[in-house]
């Protein structure tokens, strides 16, 4: 080992079919922190195009196959060899499919064992994909969790070694920031947000409900709804729609290229996520300067902590109720408003690079 430790990074998510997910960003963020941080040495497996920041070497891939599963898999074939032509003290893979051969010390990010916690139809073929995994994670020589949460869970139910498991939380992108002309445009009506992929445990048909409550106390808010909708999802999602009291204020956009500006300008951010692994929409939101209502469960209520309102998981009356009196109330907006950034300010990706840093060291020195 050199006078740095040299860690061969699977960055592909920053451009495969993960690009838009929290992989993403949670690869990028860590990569600049921990170019900023400077004790290990960085080369990243990306696609042709990516761009890495200045300080990572970069080992350039090429894939045939079309994106989906069928380019997951090439990757997953295809990274061993990648990697004996990039000797390195290990291999970091920040994505969820951790590699089935590895010829040097690994390190293995854990974001989530969702599909094993949440008795849901629609996540039977990843319960699957986690019984090829799973054994995968054990044999890692480091696991780093994003969330207690998440490490407590993969512990219980994946069978991982506590003494290997570390926890680093996700940091929060510079572009989320307050801004003092935060509101939505001239002459549009005010609204709350929820962002998230579609699927049946992001909550959107309580969020629907919460609408629904807050405009028979009076307010005239609409829902939106920022997030991927996958062709086979789009019909579950039209459906929780137009079964809703209130369909009429209930507006999915789809994936925002700028969701920054649209999480700024929203009154109220409901996280109404019913299992996250860490809950970074949330995070986003305190950062900010958004108020936050969420349901307590899982990662959310260890992110969120004080700087939200924490109200009962599933609990659509006391959501409707946390936010009548935030909207109400120009003084305890203002308060929520300053938790939410005083708890935001907690989580970095300095702090997270640290804790990357120092695994890194650790498992390569063994």
């Amino acid at each position: 080992m050199g006078s740095r430790p040299s860690v061969l990074v699977d960055a592909s998510a920053l451009g495969g079919p993960s690009a838009s997910s929290g992989i993403r960003t949670m690869t990028r963020g860590l990569l600049e922190a921990l170019v900023a941080e400077g004790s290990i040495e960085l080369t990243a497996i990306v696609p042709p195009g990516v761009r890495l920041p200045s300080g990572v070497q970069r080992r350039e891939v090429h894939r045939v196959a079309p994106k989906g599963r069928a380019e997951l898999v090439e990757h997953a074939l295809r990274l061993p060899l990648e990697m004996r032509r990039t000797p390195t003290d290990l291999l970091y893979e920040p994505g969820f499919a951790a590699p089935w051969r590895v010829d040097r010390p690994h390190v293995q990010t854990l974001f989530d064992v969702i599909p094993l916690v949440l008795d849901d139809p629609d996540l039977a073929a990843l319960r699957r994909r986690w019984r090829r995994f799973a054994p995968r994670y054990r044999r890692a020589d480091a696991v780093i969790a994003i969330s207690r949460s998440a490490a407590d869970d993969g512990i219980r139910l994946l069978g991982l070694d506590p003494a290997r498991v570390e926890v680093a939380h996700l940091g929060v992108d510079p572009a989320f920031h307050p801004a003092s002309d935060a509101g939505p445009e001239e002459g549009q009506p005010p609204y709350v947000l929820v962002v998230g992929e579609c699927s049946r445990r992001k909550g959107f048909a309580e969020a629907c409900g919460v609408v629904a409550r807050l405009a028979e106390l009076g307010h005239p808010h609409r829902l939106r709804v920022a997030g991927l909708v996958h062709p086979w999802a789009r019909g579950d999602l039209a459906a929780t729609v137009a079964a809703s009291r209130r369909p009429d204020l209930v507006e999915h956009l789809g994936f925002v290229d700028d969701l920054p500006a649209l999480v700024r300008s929203a009154s109220l951010f409901l996280s109404t996520s019913r299992y996250e692994g860490f809950g970074l929409p949330a995070l986003e939101a305190m950062a900010s300067g958004v108020p936050v209502v969420a349901f307590a469960n899982s990662a959310v209520t260890e992110v969120v902590g004080g700087g939200g309102i924490l109200v009962p998981d599933g609990d659509i009356g006391a959501m409707a109720g946390a936010g009548h009196r935030l909207l109400s109330s120009p003084a305890a907006w203002d308060e929520a408003r300053a938790a939410g950034l005083a708890r935001a300010a907690a989580f970095t990706w300095e702090a997270a690079a640290a804790v990357h840093a120092e695994v890194f060291s650790s498992v390569a020195g063994r």
